[in-house]
């Protein structure tokens, strides 16, 4: 709450969970004028109500630029999906007070267990996001007003509507797993503070 080098730009992250200390220092060291950054989060820093009021701030000072939905297995230690954050200082005239939403969770090369982008993955991926274009079931560009009337949710399915049924259950029982692993952690780290409670130590 008292960072030396007020990084707090949005608000004080929730105990536990430093997803946006890291964004909120990502973005401080940006180039106030030319600063772009890509991060790479897991998707609950797009939905989860404990981080809404750092979001919205975020999204209201137009800093968002785009949300990439990737496929799963990317990663060797995961098989979850994630998605890329992309910020930017200043937006074109064109691009200000607008969000791209991307759904590239299909965009992926993937044999057994492994999965990777391969070059046309990337290119189609980039392609949307340089020309802002739409295309129903893949990218929307949608308004930072309607992103904000959902209480700051970036969740790529509230704007890309997805067309095939298996793939909507799919995403609903990722969007379920994780707020459950993000209520386990909380429950984990409250029962870290009682027991240093239990030996004089406080918060």
């Amino acid at each position: 709450m008292s960072d030396p080098f007020g990084r707090n730009i949005w608000g004080t992250p929730p105990q536990g969970c430093a997803d946006y200390a890291f964004q909120q220092h990502i973005i401080k060291s940006l180039k106030p004028d030319t600063g772009r950054c890509v991060v790479l989060w897991p998707h609950g820093v797009l939905f989860r109500d404990a981080e809404s009021g750092i979001r919205k701030r975020m999204i209201e000072e137009d800093k968002v630029d785009a949300v990439i939905g990737l496929g799963k297995n990317l990663f060797y230690n995961s098989s979850m999906e994630s998605c890329l954050l992309v910020c930017r200082m200043r937006k074109p005239k064109e691009r200000k007070g607008k969000i791209i939403f991307i759904n590239a969770v299909n965009e992926v090369r993937l044999e057994r267990s492994n999965a990777w982008l391969e070059q046309s993955n990337i290119k189609r991926i980039i392609s949307y996001y340089r020309s802002f274009k739409e295309e129903d079931g893949f990218s929307r560009v949608a308004p930072t007003k309607e992103v904000l009337e959902n209480a700051g949710n970036l969740s790529i399915p509230l704007y890309v509507k997805i067309k095939n049924e298996s793939q909507q259950e799919s995403m609903k029982a990722i969007l379920k797993e994780l707020k459950k692993s993000h209520q386990s952690i909380n429950d984990s780290m409250e029962e870290l503070f009682n027991k240093l409670r239990e030996v004089g130590i406080e918060r």
